[in-house]
């Protein structure tokens, strides 16, 4: 495996993104390194992570410790509830780099540009500001202006980017999607912030499955649905959620690495 080309695409969910740095444990206790990757909104936030150097723990750590709601983030004269912009501070901090050439592996990240409507990936120059937009999801958080354009969730247009991958001729692509819909009760739905989740998924979940089927492998933990796109309350579980469950999966992950 050392010497495969493997990718890793990571989708946009929030708080449920925390299930691909569980998977990202159990790949490297099996000797499994992805070295190219790309992601979108929380999985562009954990791609980033794992490729500054940040262990599993410290990227649960971080997300831990990084606040989503708080009063000083609140903004009065932008485009959403929290100002985007005051997360640029934390996470200069969290990663003690400044651009995607600094990261030990190649790393792409979408977002959405509002200005023009079109699909941004980025993966060279100033690394922070572009994974803020790519997870500012509206209209929870403000856009984030990059070169006089607003960008704002790359979810919005694609939330699994396994077309990076491709163009880089990974010799094994692996993906982690944690959007998955499932039918639910007509009772689940039972407040805004519900609804704007459930069509939140629904539009995920649109183009999503002619991707699957170019993977090699794909990780796809139906338990996570259950938690919320911003419960900070459910880190932990969706954490671990991941990691067991990619243990589980550890015979068919080595079956289509090997196998490729």
């Amino acid at each position: 495996m050392a010497n495969k080309r493997i990718g890793l695409a990571l989708s946009g969910g929030g708080v449920k993104a925390l299930a691909h740095v569980g998977f990202i444990k159990a790949l490297l206790e099996h000797n499994i390194t992805p070295n190219i990757l790309s992601g979108t909104s929380g999985g562009a936030l954990v791609a980033a992570l794992y490729a500054s150097g940040k262990s599993p723990e410290e990227m649960l750590d971080f997300f831990k410790r990084t606040p989503l709601f708080k009063f000083s983030l609140i903004t009065w004269n932008k485009a959403g509830i929290v100002d985007s912009a005051k997360y640029q501070k934390i996470l200069r901090e969290a990663f003690g780099l400044e651009t995607f050439e600094a990261l030990s592996y190649p790393v792409t990240v979408t977002a959405t540009n509002i200005t023009d409507g079109t699909l941004a990936y980025f993966n060279k120059g100033d690394l922070i500001k572009p994974i803020i937009a790519s997870s500012a999801l509206p209209p929870y958080f403000s856009p984030v202006t990059i070169d006089g354009q607003l960008y704002s969730d790359g979810g919005v247009l694609n939330n699994f980017p396994t077309e990076p991958l491709m163009r880089r001729r990974c010799d094994v692509i692996l993906g982690s999607f944690v959007n998955p819909v499932m039918p639910i009760e007509p009772k689940e739905v039972n407040n805004i912030l519900k609804l704007i989740q459930r069509v939140y998924h629904i539009s995920l979940e649109a183009n999503h499955h002619k991707k699957i089927v170019k993977c090699h492998y794909v990780f796809m933990p139906k338990e996570v649905l259950k938690i919320g796109l911003l419960d900070t309350r459910m880190i932990n579980k969706a954490y671990n959620l991941g990691y067991e469950n990619a243990l589980r999966e550890m015979p068919k992950i080595l079956k289509a690495i090997n196998g490729s």
